[in-house]
């Protein structure tokens, strides 16, 4: 990690399917009046998240319990680092993959010592805890990884078929059925934007255990987001994929507008059913990164095997235009 690099992150992927269910209502997606479907940044965390536990090998502090079972967050902090002793900020800064990314809230319960263990602690106004000693003590960090809320590019044909099973339900064998609702789509495109601000960690940013996780953690972003994408076998995410990413490195800024660069084609509007040829315009960000390049100090891009040539091209032209830019193998 350079000191005071920025980035940003546009990344597209494919769904036929339900990318990100809403339980409040039956599962459904997350349709938009627009007829588009949304989809949380805590759904895009999870898929990066679950594929740096179970392919990486990573810690991750929002996680369940080595039980299977839901914890506090205190207590998912203790069975990471055995006691909140010490800078708990630190500890969890250092030995998990999420926390430095995506930050952590850990409220510590029940401890009289809470605001001497916890480190870089704050007491927030209504936090008390009714348990055993009632302290609510906490601290927050905001991670340098921050996603705004996806959403489809298309608009979208939402699928709900009838789905039954039958299942042995009593003592006496007799077969029992049930039906139940099942949500899809035929077809979404979802765009998401992200953005990685480094100064987010605060004093820790200059601590050497903290900034190597980071940097590790980071360097692996690329392959938990896009790897974490495609590879999400559920019932309710098969098949979905990944097929277009951009990462461009500022030296020192930000503009948080990456996403708005990026423009689709028109025959993605409506109710497309598949993704065109072509399907993403780059003038307005070649034009807009060219009045900012003493600024940019690196671009790097990936794409599905039907988007390469697209990329190769939009490599080739800001290379012409003097940027440092790279493809990413995937």
């Amino acid at each position: 990690m350079q000191e005071n690099a920025k980035k940003e992150i546009v990344f597209y992927y494919e769904s036929r399917q339900n990318p990100n269910g809403d339980p409040g209502f039956e599962n459904q997606p997350r349709l938009m009046p627009n007829g588009t479907i949304m989809v949380t940044d805590v759904r895009i965390k999870r898929t990066i998240r679950d594929y740096a536990k179970t392919k990486l090998g990573k810690t991750i502090f929002a996680d369940y319990g080595k039980d299977g079972l839901p914890v506090t967050a205190d207590a998912r902090a203790i069975e990471i680092l055995t006691s909140l002793d010490g800078d708990v900020a630190k500890g969890l800064l250092t030995k998990t993959f999420d926390a430095p990314l995506f930050g952590a809230l850990v409220t510590v319960r029940g401890n009289k010592s809470a605001k001497k263990q916890i480190g870089k602690s704050t007491k927030k106004p209504g936090s008390e805890d009714e348990g055993e000693e009632g302290t609510g003590n906490s601290f927050k960090i905001t991670g340098p990884l921050q996603f705004g809320l996806g959403q489809s590019v298309n608009q979208v044909s939402i699928i709900n078929p009838t789905i039954s099973g039958v299942f042995i339900g009593d003592q006496k064998n007799k077969p029992n059925r049930t039906f139940g609702k099942f949500y899809s789509v035929e077809y979404a495109l979802i765009k998401v934007f992200g953005g990685i601000n480094p100064a987010n960690l605060g004093e820790y940013g200059s601590d050497k255990e903290v900034k190597k996780n980071f940097d590790q953690a980071e360097k692996n972003l690329f392959d938990c987001l896009w790897n974490g994408t495609t590879e999400l076998v559920t019932r309710s995410k098969f098949p979905q994929r990944s097929v277009f990413y951009l990462e461009i490195e500022y030296k020192g800024a930000l503009y948080n507008d990456l996403s708005m660069l990026v423009e689709e084609n028109t025959d993605l509007k409506g109710k497309a059913t598949n993704m065109p040829k072509n399907p993403f315009k780059f003038d307005k960000l070649v034009n807009t990164l060219s009045r900012r390049k003493s600024k940019v100090a690196k671009i790097r891009v990936a794409a599905c095997d039907e988007l390469k040539s697209d990329a190769d091209e939009l490599i080739k032209e800001l290379k012409a235009k003097g940027f440092a830019a790279e493809a990413i193998e995937c």
